[in-house]
């Protein structure tokens, strides 16, 4: 009767062992489940590199892939690694500055080092954000215009709608997807915002101060990793 006794608590507690067990190895697998790899992120090796007037392209290797990429004008080490997230791939793409027509290039934003100088990464410490209003020195807005503040501040109103701005031309990069993309700023910044993105069918060069006339546009999804809160569409040059 002891023995009886004595495997059926041996039971009790051995199924209760199991019961509490279950749940902390389900619990473990939905964790694992959870963890999602960011596709569009990549680290590449430059291969060479060819500066034409406005990009950079570059031959780079990715594992066992080689393909060419293109950055705005940038000074790029040979043999150092990289990475970059997105991209635009444009196929038969013909660069006049070189003379070259690629079979395939990726259009990127920026690399980025991953193993920064010291003094780089001091300065790409996380910052106080400050809300600017004032307009760097130079630049004045249009008639009707807004500053970039404006713009940020009021994003959600101003859907749809026309809008002037005048700031400094940051960035250039010619003929993607059949428009120029321009990067512009005036000095001010919303919850550190300070660099809008335009696109247009309008030439203008770096550091020149120019106005625009163009298209609110949220939420705006290209493919490819391109996404923006915000964009300034067939914008034209004001005079």
């Amino acid at each position: 009767m002891k023995k009886m006794i004595i495997w059926s608590v041996a039971s009790v507690l051995a199924i209760l062992v199991l019961v509490q067990c279950k749940p902390k190895d389900e619990n473990t697998e939905t964790i694992k489940e959870t963890v999602v790899e960011n596709t569009n992120l990549h680290t590449v090796i430059i291969k060479k590199v060819l500066n034409a007037t406005a990009y950079t392209y570059l031959l780079v290797t990715e594992g066992e892939k080689e393909y060419w990429i293109a950055v705005p004008l940038s000074t790029i080490e040979i043999g150092k690694t990289y990475t970059y997230e997105g991209g635009m791939e444009m196929k038969k793409f013909e660069s006049k500055d070189l003379k070259r027509t690629f079979d395939s290039v990726f259009f990127v934003e920026a690399l980025v080092d991953p193993n920064p100088p010291a003094d780089t990464k001091q300065a790409m410490a996380p910052q106080t954000i400050i809300n600017k209003t004032e307009l760097s020195k130079g630049i004045t807005l249009a008639k009707g215009g807004i500053s970039l503040h404006d713009l940020f501040f009021g994003r959600d109103k101003l859907e749809g709608k026309t809008v002037i701005l005048t700031g400094k031309v940051m960035k250039f990069m010619p003929e993607i997807m059949n428009k120029n993309w321009i990067h512009l700023q005036d000095g001010s910044s919303f919850n550190g915002f300070n660099d809008i993105t335009i696109t247009t069918l309008e030439k203008v060069k770096i550091d020149a101060i120019v106005t625009l006339k163009g298209t609110v546009v949220l939420n705006k999804d290209l493919g490819s990793g391109y996404k923006y809160d915000i964009l300034i569409e067939d914008a034209v040059l004001v005079k």
